[in-house]
């Protein structure tokens, strides 16, 4: 007997629902070259293949054994290049010294280059030279890229906007030349078109006092507008007026809970575990997981939620087309990172690989 008449109905009802990656998968196996691509019922080519090519029923219950135990990735569109842009301030002047934001960017370069981005990581700036970085290498991205742009450090609400402080920000009078906004940023990322923007800001979102910094409130009718292209997701590590939360981890000793305060030591900065922020030992744990930007985004979410200190994170979505951080490029990756390093050459808090 045939494969088609060996199996019952409820395999081959199941064997229907087969995706197109899970059928070309089990084709490999068996040694077939079929084209999937141009057919609603990969599932059904693949079993009509198979009982032509005189495979048994047994065969073919093998070959999904072994297609179960190969990991899949679905590519979902070819953008032309994946940059990541990875901004950490903790070095402060004269605002309170952060622990975890270059870690923080750091394990985030290590998984982001894995996955095929180049990575551009800018450290301990004044505003005034953040603004000019950004504006250099978005100039850079081709369009029709993948920007993943991520900020970790002080920060704080300015009516519906979020405000970027820059290591020589001062405790009060704070002005507009002390801070960069996430519109900025979005003003900027949108000259490129990219075909995918992802905006990750770390921060706290506690408003700015209007008594102390009336010159920022005075700025905002000047604002920067932005427009989006294609499909953006914004996430914020905590809601509007609420605080996020650096938990620190060092070796040797046990993680902070709710009523612990723990003051660093000199060397222990050397010792904190990669990862120290709620929200990015949430993502770096993720990023692994072959999923869409949107749902691998509510799966940090959701951790963050349950996390230590509860805090509560925050996506925005425009645009529904599914993409994910694995989808490959087809660009030519050398010729834009030779650019990328060339504008940011001189920009000692900046590098390029």
């Amino acid at each position: 007997m045939s494969l088609l008449q060996n199996l019952s109905y409820k395999e081959y009802h199941t064997a229907l629902g087969f995706s197109k990656e899970k059928c070309e998968v089990i084709a490999d196996l068996a040694g077939l070259k079929i084209s999937f691509n141009d057919t609603k019922k990969p599932g059904e080519v693949l079993l009509k293949t198979l009982d032509r090519r005189g495979y048994s029923a047994e065969q073919y219950k093998n070959f999904l054994v072994a297609a179960s135990q190969v990991k899949t990735i679905v590519t979902y569109y070819r953008p032309e290049s994946k940059v990541a842009i990875l901004i950490a301030n903790d070095r402060y002047q004269h605002l309170s010294k952060l622990a975890t934001p270059s870690i923080d960017c750091d394990s985030l370069a290590a998984n982001l280059k894995n996955l095929g981005f180049i990575v551009v990581t800018i450290k301990n700036t004044h505003s005034r030279e953040l603004k000019e970085i950004l504006s250099k290498v978005f100039q850079e991205i081709p369009d029709d890229s993948y920007c993943f742009i991520f900020y970790a450090g002080h920060g704080g609400g300015l009516c519906n906007l979020t405000c970027l402080l820059g290591i020589e920000c001062p405790t009060e009078d704070i002005g507009t030349d002390h801070c960069i906004t996430d519109n900025f940023i979005l003003s900027e990322s949108a000259k490129c078109k990219p075909q995918l923007c992802v905006l990750i800001l770390d921060v706290c979102r506690l408003n700015l006092d209007r008594v102390t910094n009336p010159k920022l409130f005075a700025s905002v009718p000047d604002t920067v507008d932005y427009t989006t292209h294609s499909n953006l997701l914004l996430a914020y590590s905590t809601q509007s007026s609420h605080a996020a939360y650096e938990v620190l981890q060092i070796e040797c000793s046990t993680t902070i809970d709710d009523n612990v305060t723990y003051e660093l030591k000199t060397g222990d900065s050397a010792r904190i575990v990669p990862g120290s922020s709620q929200y990015v030992n949430a993502l770096c744990t993720r990023l692994g997981d072959d999923l869409d930007v949107s749902s691998l985004l509510d799966k940090v979410h959701g951790d963050v939620e349950n996390s230590i200190r509860k805090q509560k994170p925050l996506k925005i979505q425009s645009g529904v087309a599914k993409r994910s951080l694995y989808d490959p490029v087809k660009g030519d990756v050398a010729t834009i990172l030779t650019k990328m390093k060339e504008v940011t050459e001189g920009y000692e808090n900046c590098v390029v690989y």
